[in-house]
């Protein structure tokens, strides 16, 4: 396989290029298709023109790569530029830390509880006991108060 890419890589770029008039773009799209090929090599060398093979999975690529962009595209006329998201404020930053510094499972069950999900709802969400869930929001509450306070006394 080593052969064959190096026989194939250069003049495939430089065809896909020509197609993509993009050669950053062709050369990303052959090394994807060499790496489709890993996986298909001992059925490909089968072929009478494994190159072929290549060249029209990289020519793939390049077309969903523009088709993804169309798409895009008329996306963005369709619902016009994304809002202007505000930085965030300091009090904003201070809970996002506090809440970095709880594990996992309780940052998930606070979350979900603010986006207002019941116990129950939370419980179904997690796969886990509702027992459970209370007992993840209890800690998390004793480690946020503390740290919460903080913060703001830092203000």
């Amino acid at each position: 396989m080593q052969d064959f890419y190096a026989q194939s890589y250069a003049r495939l770029v430089g065809v896909v290029g020509v197609v993509a008039q993009d050669r950053g773009k062709a050369d990303d799209a052959v090394q994807d298709a060499f790496v489709r090929l890993v996986g298909q090599w001992t059925r490909v060398t089968a072929y009478d023109n494994p190159e072929a093979w290549v060249l029209k999975v990289a020519l793939g690529i390049m077309s969903n790569h523009r088709r993804k962009l169309g798409r895009g595209v008329k996306a963005l006329r369709r619902h016009g530029p994304p809002a202007d998201v505000p930085e965030p404020s300091g009090d904003r930053i201070d809970l996002q830390r506090a809440l970095d510094r709880l594990p996992r499972a309780q940052r998930e069950a606070v979350v979900l509880q603010n986006l207002g999900l019941t116990v129950e709802a939370i419980a179904k969400q997690l796969a886990v006991p509702a027992g459970t869930v209370k007992s993840r929001l209890s800690r998390a509450r004793k480690t946020l108060v503390p740290l919460l306070r903080e913060e703001a006394s830092h203000a």
